[in-house]
């Protein structure tokens, strides 16, 4: 049984496929392979409200003037969303530096449903999505050096009167058992 766990657990080796690196999206998903040495974004998605919709995410300059503009984002990662695993993107950026990360889960008919994200997690308050405001560049600013950086980003839904996380199986687990 060892020996079969053993051979199973190296097919991925043998046909040449890196299972860590098989989820990664995006056209430039090679720059963010382990060892990277050209400067790259690797965004780790996560809690998303289902796997519906499209997945679009976009780095800008940390730049006062173009950062989260309309068009003037400096790459783009637009994908179906996967069923099932993690949600890994490659975006590759021109030279290491200071920049902006925005994810946005188009979910459905209508901007409601959509969710959002933003390098660095600032929070924001609903009147903030509703009044179109950017977070502060201070909060969202990443600074990329001559690798591979790695950062989370925590999608945020309307949720009644408030721009906030899903909350996870477990936490509406333990709410309902505390009714």
């Amino acid at each position: 049984m060892l020996k079969l766990t053993a051979f199973i657990a190296s097919i991925p080796l043998i046909i040449g496929v890196n299972a860590a690196n098989a989820a990664i999206l995006g056209a430039d998903a090679a720059a963010c392979q382990k060892g990277g040495q050209k400067p790259a974004i690797l965004v780790h998605v996560e809690g998303l409200k289902n796997r519906s919709g499209t997945l679009r995410v976009q780095a800008y300059d940390a730049d006062q003037k173009v950062y989260f503009e309309k068009g003037k984002y400096l790459t783009r990662v637009e994908t179906p969303l996967p069923q099932e695993g993690n949600i890994d993107v490659c975006l590759t950026v021109p030279k290491a530096g200071d920049y902006t990360v925005l994810v946005r889960h188009k979910n459905g008919d209508t901007d409601r449903e959509d969710g959002g994200g933003f390098s660095g997690n600032p929070s924001m308050s609903l009147m903030d999505v509703a009044l179109k405001h950017k977070p502060p560049l201070k909060a969202s600013t990443i600074t990329v050096g001559n690798g591979v950086l790695d950062i989370k980003i925590i999608m945020k839904y309307i949720q009644g009167l408030s721009f906030k996380p899903i909350a996870s199986l477990d936490d509406k687990k333990n709410s309902e058992g505390a009714r």
